[in-house]
Formats: structure tokens, C-alpha cells, sequence
């Protein structure tokens, strides 16, 4: 993936080998369990500017992050080397921020870095160069501090995973526009109607405004 917008870190992972870091932390109770958890990443430049951009976190032996070149988000953590994951399950946040810019009243600060105001968990990784490719760098993440906001039980809704998945799509479509064959590009616009649909049938009112929002942003 390439940058787009302001940034394209939605095709960055976190590659966890494990369930706890080298603390002994055990990252389920903030939010991030085994498999992929998506997460909204915030960084900030050296001037302390605010970033914020979409990541799937994998659980798997040890904590990696894998940030892809001429992202906002990378450069700011070859320069800070620091990252945070916000929990959140806003299906507009993860639009915009995949997109666009998010205003300063977006966030606040906790241990000094800027983290999502409204997320229900902040967990603040410090970034230990690992290895690099072609395109990307990774890094060893050690947790440096973590903290709930907001503890609650809720069920699944496929209407916020489908915008995930449908905005997923519409980074890889806008990154590419100029090498997307018109065949790809048309199956990619249909995998978007279908999670439309899905929103539509299962997503609740902010699901609803976020695919809006989507198919605004992707005119």
C-alpha cells in the first residue's frame, strides 16, 4: 500500500507473536485479543504534530510492527519511536482517519503522546528498529503504559466489521487508482456494495453515517 491523503497506514500490521510483551502484560484486558484487532494508531511528528491512522493488529509470538514507506505514520516513528494503539469500535473514526487528517479536538494526551480522546482503551508501544524490505520497516514493540477508559459488554455487529472490510478496500483502491486494471477495480467496487448491504441491514446509525462518509470520501 502507498500513502494517499494523509495516510495509508491501514495496510500496516502489527505483528504480535504472543500474548504479552516482554512486561508480562496481558494485552486482552485492553481490548486486543488473539487474531487481528483493529485498532486506530496515533503518532506524532518531532514538532508534536497529531497522526492518526487505522492498523490490524496480529497476535502472534512477540510484539512487531511492520510500517510501510511514505506514510505519515512512519516517519513519525523513525523520529519518535513511539506508537499508540486506541481501542475503539467507531466505524466514522476509522473512516476519516483512513483517509484524512483528524482535528485537534480528536485527541488528548496520556504519558505525554497523543491518543484518541473518545477510545475506550490506550496502549503505548516504544519501537526498537528489527529488520527492513524494499518498502517498509519493522520494529520490536515494547508496551510502555496502557490504560481502560471504558469497560462494557457488547455483541458483534457485522455492520462495523463490514466497514472495516469496506474501507480497507477503498485504501487499496485509491492507493492504486493509476495501476488498478478497470476488471480489478470493478470486482473491488462490488465487495464495497456488498459490505454496503451488510451495513444497511445490520449497522446502527453511526455504521450508517461512516459508509456515507466512505463513499463520499472515495468520489
Amino acid at each position: 500500500m502507498r500513502e494517499f491523503s494523509h495516510d495509508f497506514s491501514l495496510c500496516m500490521l502489527i505483528f504480535c507473536r504472543g500474548r504479552k510483551d516482554g512486561t508480562g502484560m496481558e494485552l486482552s484486558e485492553y481490548g486486543i485479543g488473539e487474531g487481528i484487532s483493529e485498532v486506530i494508531a496515533t503518532t506524532q511528528s518531532e514538532e508534536g504534530e497529531p497522526n492518526a491512522a487505522p492498523i490490524g493488529i496480529i497476535n502472534r509470538e512477540g510484539y512487531f510492527v511492520r510500517l510501510y514507506k511514505g506514510s505519515k505514520t512512519l516517519s513519525n516513528v523513525l523520529k519518535t519511536h513511539k506508537i499508540a494503539a486506541n481501542v475503539s469500535n467507531d466505524a466514522v473514526l476509522f473512516v476519516i482517519s483512513a483517509f484524512k487528517n483528524l482535528s485537534r479536538e480528536h485527541f488528548t494526551r496520556f504519558q505525554g503522546f497523543p491518543v484518541l480522546r473518545d477510545a475506550d482503551a490506550w496502549v503505548i508501544f516504544k519501537c526498537e528498529p528489527a529488520c527492513s524490505g524494499e518498502d517498509f520497516f519493522e520494529f520490536k514493540l515494547k508496551v510502555q503504559a496502557a490504560k481502560v477508559n471504558r469497560k462494557g459488554v457488547r455483541a458483534i455487529n457485522r455492520g462495523l466489521n463490514a466497514i472495516i472490510e469496506a474501507t480497507i478496500l477503498a485504501t487499496r483502491l485509491k492507493v492504486n487508482e493509476n495501476d488498478t486494471k478497470e476488471g480489478q477495480k470493478q470486482r473491488i467496487l462490488r465487495k464495497i456494495a456488498y459490505y454496503e448491504g451488510i451495513v444497511e441491514k445490520c449497522g446502527g446509525e453511526r455504521e450508517k453515517e461512516a459508509m456515507k462518509i466512505l463513499k463520499m470520501l472515495m468520489r
